[in-house]
């Protein structure tokens, strides 16, 4: 029952156009509340995102990702699909100031784009907790915050854990609309060409290892064979 009075909820917040103004989700603290399908937890919804394409809302929810989730691209970002403008990818989340010990969230994060609109989901929710010393994982599905204090605050938990992290997502999408994707083919084949921005090696290869400037010329380790330099922020050579 409890679930299907928070899908009510959570029909409620989606379709929300992406206002304008900086840190408008975050600022405002919007919550997006789990519902039920087919028995299983889930969060779900879209936002529309006024003044973009759909390229460039796909190419700054993977830039967000690979940012501050998968910085290693082909390590932790599954099935992405240029033409879909899908991917998924696995979420860890950890409160920073739990009075219960430590607990992790884990789920599936997935992203589409289409006609101006990101869909997400998160599905396959879990919680790890300490029981007498022993970890073990919960699917959310399988707790009952309806009749016991400690899973509600579990719930109530991820919530807050997963609706920031969808704000600053929104956030980030709506004040990066200046961000120009020309070389999807060779982000596709994982190649490096000179001429690529930065935004595009990000979306290619992930984030660098570690990142250099001397005498204007900014240079990225991969590794110790793979180093990218940019001017002006534009990729200027390559070692490989």
């Amino acid at each position: 029952m409890w679930l299907n009075k928070l899908f009510v909820t959570c029909c409620t917040v989606v379709g929300t156009l992406l206002p304008s103004a900086a840190q408008s989700f975050v600022g405002e603290g919007t919550l997006y509340p789990l519902a039920q399908n087919n028995g299983k937890c889930i969060v779900e919804g879209f936002v529309q995102i006024e003044g973009q394409t759909d390229e460039i809302i796909y190419a700054n929810t993977l830039l967000w990702v690979i940012e501050h989730i998968c910085p290693k691209h082909m390590e932790g970002i599954i099935d992405n699909s240029v033409a879909e403008k899908s991917f998924s990818c696995n979420l860890t989340l950890s409160p920073s100031d739990s009075s219960e010990g430590d607990r992790l969230y884990y789920c599936r994060a997935f992203f589409k784009v289409g006609n101006e609109k990101l869909i997400y989901r998160l599905s396959d929710i879990r919680v790890e907790s300490t029981v007498l010393v022993v970890k073990k994982v919960t699917p959310l599905e399988k707790l009952n915050p309806g009749k016991k204090e400690s899973h509600r605050r579990i719930t109530d938990e991820f919530v807050s854990l997963e609706s920031l992290l969808l704000n600053r997502l929104f956030d980030f999408i709506g004040n990066n609309a200046s961000v120009k994707v020309t070389h999807w083919k060779e982000i596709t084949e994982r190649q490096a060409v000179v001429g690529m921005t930065q935004d595009e090696c990000r979306l290619a290869f992930g984030k660098p290892l570690a990142v250099m400037e001397n005498n204007g010329e900014v240079q990225w380790k991969y590794n110790t064979t793979f180093y990218l330099y940019f001017k002006d922020g534009v990729l200027s050579s390559i070692i490989r």
